[in-house]
């Protein structure tokens, strides 16, 4: 009876739900500007994120504002989410301000309205799927009561990768 109750422990301790576990991911510290938006994330500039997401088999978020956006502006506190912060530690995060950083126009996949947010593959492919479903136009854009966290998970299930090997 004994070892029966010792492995039962043991299989409730290892996780029986028949999924595999995600790795603890060790906290990132910023390397660029949070521009306002969640000073526990790690904000990485744009040049060098696709090559950094490429090599660490992470998904890339993109958020492109401007300072002078009263809808940016409403946006940045969402960020300061315990769950969108121990999410971010999983993804390459890169918040650009397009006045700022002209190349973020680029990632403009239904318009340069802002707030957007865009997720990108570790490859750099934008996934155009990964929007917020609550919009019928405008599908990038973010307020502070949308589920960025949700899209967030969808991400990583479709686009975390183990890092590649050089």
């Amino acid at each position: 009876m004994r070892l029966v109750l010792s492995v039962c422990a043991a299989v409730v301790l290892a996780g029986c739900s028949g999924k595999e576990q995600a790795a603890p991911v060790a906290n990132r510290s910023a390397t660029a500007d949070a521009h306002g938006f969640g000073a526990n994330i790690p904000w990485e500039p744009l040049e060098g994120a696709l090559a950094h997401a490429k090599d660490a088999g992470m998904p890339v978020m993109l958020v492109v504002h401007a300072s002078w956006c009263n809808r940016c502006k409403e946006l940045k506190p969402a960020f300061d989410s315990p769950e969108i912060e121990a999410l971010a530690q999983r993804f390459v995060m890169v918040n650009a301000d397009q006045d700022l950083e002209p190349k973020v126009l680029d990632y403009a996949p239904d318009g340069d309205y802002i707030p957007r947010v865009v997720f990108l593959s570790p490859e750099g492919i934008e996934d155009l799927t990964l929007t917020n479903e609550a919009r019928q136009r405008h599908r990038f854009f973010y307020t502070p009561g949308d589920d960025i966290a949700g899209v967030m998970r969808k991400a990583l299930s479709r686009h975390e990768r183990k890092p590649s090997r050089t």
